[in-house]
């Protein structure tokens, strides 16, 4: 019933984008902006041991943003998402939840009141509450399925100050980006780092300046109550036109109920632009305890990327991970290009040394529709086991 459900939403969805004069009417009448996505994901996963699964769901996000008024408005997302097909689609509860974790999300994944601070003379700070998705050094967006993590804070950001950002404020929970169980609802903390119990949110602040020429610099600081306190910087000296130097810095500390956590972070990576193709290729290494801050539970904003699968362990305590990335983009199709490679060293724990590869075509069809291939190929030394990863988005945005 659900499918159904979500099917004819997506089907009125897709009639109101044909009718693209009947939404472009409403937004010019002043009454705030509606957008949206319709999103098909297929995915194949086969881990080498038997463990394979694929899913393919069919998704849409509904957004709006009201006009300001005296600097208040208000904005919503919903995202929705079902299964149309999957290997293990008689789990009623949860289709798409083995290895692919592409399954069924309803959620109202932002819902947020905003305040814009003009008549207080600052007019380039606002103050936000509720649902928002935040894309920064702390918590990253990673719309990597159907929806984007996302967190429920009080928060404020500020570019008043010439040359500099400064951001912060206290989350309550997160949505997070993974489509199965109830990883894409919003929790408490403890569920999203896996601890068993309530905690008082993350209380983080942010800041960087570019006032130096060629030179960028981040700092930061995550307090994520009874778990883990996490503070770091993020440096991008541009040595010359087409070659930049990236410095990466983290260390985590146990606080409060949490014992005996550990962690620092080292990153240093070269980027050299060759023609129309960006290289990159560097180091990046964790020293002590696996990091509580990572891809699968805040994000983290490092030259690595998103890895695929997190085959090779990156995050893992006593990792070493060499890494090389291309990108670029072909002028006359519009075609982006990715790569990633990247082999890691384990000094401790089951999975030992491994790698992966990431490839990913992006090609726009027109001005909304994108489609979009992706695959990765992983490899563990230890085990002598091979992993593939495809996916394959069709994308329409109104």
């Amino acid at each position: 019933m659900k499918k159904i459900a979500l099917i004819l939403i997506t089907a009125m969805a897709a009639s109101l984008v044909s009718a693209e004069s009947s939404l472009e009417q409403f937004n010019n009448k002043g009454y705030g902006t509606l957008s949206g996505r319709v999103q098909s994901l297929s995915m194949y996963r086969d881990y080498d041991n038997g463990n394979n699964a694929h899913a393919t769901s069919l998704g849409i996000i509904l957004k709006y943003v009201s006009p300001e008024i005296e600097g208040w408005s208000v904005g919503a997302a919903y995202n929705g998402a079902g299964v149309l097909n999957s290997m293990d689609y008689g789990n009623v509860n949860n289709p798409g939840n083995a290895l692919v974790s592409n399954g069924r999300i309803s959620v109202l994944n932002e819902g947020y009141l905003n305040y814009n601070m003009q008549a207080l003379g600052l007019t380039n700070t606002t103050a936000t509450a509720g649902r928002k998705i935040n894309n920064a050094e702390i918590f990253r967006a990673d719309d990597i399925r159907q929806k984007a993590r996302s967190i429920m804070a009080l928060q404020m950001e500020s570019k008043d100050v010439e040359n500099w950002r400064i951001a912060g404020g206290h989350a309550f929970e997160q949505s997070g980006i993974l489509d199965t169980g109830d990883r894409w609802e919003f929790r408490d903390y403890g569920d999203v780092f896996g601890k068993g119990y309530d905690t008082d949110g993350v209380t983080w602040g942010e800041t960087s300046y570019t006032g130096i020429e060629k030179l960028e610099v981040a700092l930061f600081d995550a307090v994520a109550w009874d778990i883990a306190n996490m503070i770091g910087t993020r440096i991008k000296y541009d040595v010359a036109e087409k070659t930049s130097i990236l410095g990466y810095y983290r260390n985590e500390f146990d606080i409060g109920r949490a014992a005996g956590h550990s962690s620092d972070v080292l990153g240093l990576s070269l980027v050299q632009k060759v023609g129309k193709v960006r290289l990159e290729g560097g180091y990046f290494g964790v020293y002590g305890d696996t990091l509580e801050f990572n891809q699968l539970t805040t994000g983290f904003n490092h030259a690595l990327g998103a890895s695929l699968m997190i085959y090779t362990g990156q995050y893992a305590g006593g990792a070493d991970t060499f890494y090389l990335k291309a990108t670029t983009k072909l002028e006359e199709t519009k075609t982006i290009l990715y790569t990633l490679c990247n082999y890691t060293i384990l000094n401790k724990g089951p999975m030992d040394n491994a790698m992966e590869f990431d490839f990913i075509a992006k090609q726009p069809i027109g001005e909304n529709l994108t489609v979009c291939g992706k695959a990765g190929l992983g490899y563990r030394d230890a085990a002598d086991t091979l992993a593939t990863d495809v996916r394959l988005f069709l994308t329409y945005t109104f």
